[in-house]
């Protein structure tokens, strides 16, 4: 790890420091790191919300499902009926899970 030997005070005012802690408090991040981050020049991104991982989780679930139901398709060379209306029943449940949670 690189050694940091250098240290800079800095005054804020309440505002700025009230930013600041707003800023940090949605990336996530502690202060000195968060400060880092923008003197290095990368974007500093909120973080995700907490149902973000959850529903990450299920449309790959439901992506998977449909993964399977296509492999079988093109196995056999046809897509029944049954697997169509699966995969359409899989795109709606998605579409509605990005609506519900997002």
């Amino acid at each position: 790890m690189r050694k940091r030997d250098h240290v800079i005070p800095l005054r804020l005012s309440s505002r700025e420091l009230h930013r600041l802690q707003q800023q940090c408090d949605a990336s996530g991040l502690p202060r000195e790191e968060h400060l880092r981050s923008l003197i290095a020049g990368a974007e500093v991104r909120p973080k995700p919300c907490t149902h973000h991982a959850d529903l990450l989780r299920k449309v790959a679930g439901l992506c998977n499902n449909a993964n399977q139901l296509a492999h079988v398709a093109n196995a056999t060379g046809y897509a029944d009926q049954t697997s169509v209306e699966e995969m359409t029943r899989i795109a709606r449940q998605v579409w509605e899970e990005v609506k519900e949670n997002w």
